[in-house]
């Protein structure tokens, strides 16, 4: 008995071993993808997606009122981008409402997911600093853009665009 219960702890013990490297993220924890998306408002505000994974490969679509319509892609540090989790952690983004709608019209949206761990978080804001959304996952959505490097695909000689790009 006491031999049987032996080998059982041990293969145990490899089957655990095997499964599990050392730094290795936990098993089923999946990709870490970052996703910022902004849309038209009444206006001129920027109509693009931008993405970033774990690995630091960031792809941007641009749709209207950019720079750059169309699909970018570029790769910025790992460093960069747990710097960036970290500050999703910050702000408690896994405990935040999923939607912060002020009862206004005519305002861009935004919206802010985060797939990590094997779940995923989404985010919408249109006017949230109006719904009680804090000021600090408008911050985030800034970071996310300076992370990325958006601007040189969204901005003209640093400033906005003021014409719906091509096709639109």
């Amino acid at each position: 008995m006491n031999l049987r219960r032996g080998l059982l702890g041990f293969f145990a013990a490899a089957v655990l071993a095997a499964c599990t490297t050392p730094g290795a993220p936990p098993p089923g924890s999946g990709p870490v993808r970052i996703t910022l998306e902004r849309s038209v408002c009444f206006g001129f505000c920027p109509d693009y997606t931008v993405t970033i994974t774990d690995e630091g490969q960031v792809t941007y679509d641009g749709r209207r009122f950019v720079n750059v319509a169309g699909r970018q892609t570029a790769a910025i540090p790992a460093a960069d981008v747990e710097r960036l989790l970290a500050r999703f952690d910050a702000v408690g983004f896994d405990r935040l409402q999923d939607e912060y709608r002020a009862h206004v019209t005519d305002l861009p949206t935004y919206i802010v997911t985060l797939e990590r761990n094997g779940r995923t978080k989404r985010v919408l804001d249109y006017g949230g600093t109006g719904a009680g959304m804090p000021e600090a996952v408008r911050d985030l959505q800034a970071e996310i853009d300076r992370t990325a490097n958006t601007a040189r695909w969204v901005l003209r000689d640093g400033q906005p665009v003021r014409t719906p790009g091509p096709g639109h």
